[in-house]
């Protein structure tokens, strides 16, 4: 590695650390958040990529102005795991960029969805007192821990949607319609949230909530019924719902949905691959450390967002993990996405991924 490298690494780290010094939180006309998905934070590599990740997203926080982070689900499983996910994550507060995470599948499915509400919940009592109008459903509800809560930043309201089943072996969307559940919940946060501006609600999942129409790829997403449920809910909203955010199926592709085919777009579904390298259908060499930025911006109805998908140089942003002891757990489930389906729809819009060496 070129000490030139090394040096805007150190020097990027040090700026951060200055600007969390010199202020609290602060939410501009103009500003950034991060999306990384399925760090599955279970094996040292794994961990070591994560950490890659949020060192790149420290040392280039003043340059793309990031304030918050959201970690979409299948962080890891295992309570050591998570543990050791979490310390690498709390270096996000660290820097002054807190970091919201959400529960995966995989989590569930492995038997830890108790244990992630354990160890998650000193970071949900931090962000309860950061973020405005933080509000989180009571949980567990019917045995579930259903991980459900939003919250106000600038002029942008975030839905963090717990959609993953509780059905053995189901590895796709659930509405999780129960009382007390999370389609109740989403449904009064919608209804009842701030809207200063047109297109300020971002609704953050780890499910895409979208679907297809090709089998082999919904059962990895929603079914029909629980999708007309969606549209025909957020269709009210359409002004108001701009994204949701998610990850699960491991590529970087955007989905506009709609109610139905000759209906107008309702929200764009914007999916992020792993923080990990493995090549999923119809990529051919993935091994990229992926972190989706979205830039935010106020207009004077509006809110506009922008996309960058960055692939991470693992190696400039490396740091030690110091002691760490994973245990190598199996992920819970053979996700395999047969992307040809969605391709055969052409509604795919690839997002292309620049090596960075540098700040951006």
């Amino acid at each position: 590695m070129k000490w030139r490298n090394r040096l805007s690494f150190a020097l990027g780290m040090v700026v951060a650390g200055i600007v969390v010094a010199g202020g609290g939180l602060k939410a501009y006309g103009q500003f950034a958040y991060a999306v990384i998905a399925d760090p599955h934070a279970t094996t040292t590599d794994h961990l070591s990529n994560l950490q890659s990740a949020v060192n790149y997203i420290i040392s280039t926080k003043t340059a793309r102005n990031t304030q918050l982070v959201f970690v979409a689900g299948d962080i890891a499983w295992g309570t050591g795991n998570l543990t050791a996910a979490k310390t690498v994550l709390d270096t996000l507060n660290t820097a002054g960029i807190p970091y919201v995470p959400l529960i995966g599948d995989n989590e569930v499915h492995s038997g830890y969805e108790a244990a992630f509400q354990t160890t998650f919940s000193s970071q949900y009592t931090y962000l309860a007192s950061t973020l405005t109008n933080w509000q989180k459903a009571a949980t567990p509800v019917s045995g579930r821990y259903l991980e459900n809560f939003s919250f106000d930043y600038g002029n942008c309201h975030f839905a963090c949607a717990d959609f993953a089943s509780r059905t053995s072996g189901d590895e796709g969307g659930d509405l999780n319609n129960i009382t007390g559940g999370t389609w109740s919940w989403l449904k009064n946060d919608i209804q009842t949230c701030s809207k200063p501006k047109n297109e300020n609600i971002n609704i953050i999942t780890h499910i895409p909530m979208f679907r297809t129409g090709v089998s082999t790829a919904d059962q990895y997403l929603f079914d029909s019924t629980e999708m007309s449920t969606i549209t025909t809910f957020l269709d009210s909203y359409k002004t108001n719902v701009a994204a949701n955010y998610a990850g699960h199926i491991h590529q970087n592709f955007s989905w506009n949905v709609s109610k139905n085919w000759y209906s107008s777009t309702i929200y764009t579904s914007y999916v992020t691959d792993e923080t990990w390298y493995d090549t999923r259908f119809p990529e051919l060499n993935d091994t990229s450390d992926t972190v989706r930025f979205v830039t935010a911006t106020t207009g004077a109805t509006s809110m506009s967002y922008s996309q960058s998908v960055v692939a991470v140089d693992t190696e400039l942003y490396a740091a030690s993990l110091g002691s760490v002891s994973l245990t190598a757990i199996p992920e819970p489930g053979t996700l395999i996405l047969l992307a040809l389906g969605l391709l055969s729809f052409g509604s795919i819009s690839a997002c292309s991924k620049k090596r960075q060496r540098g700040h951006r």
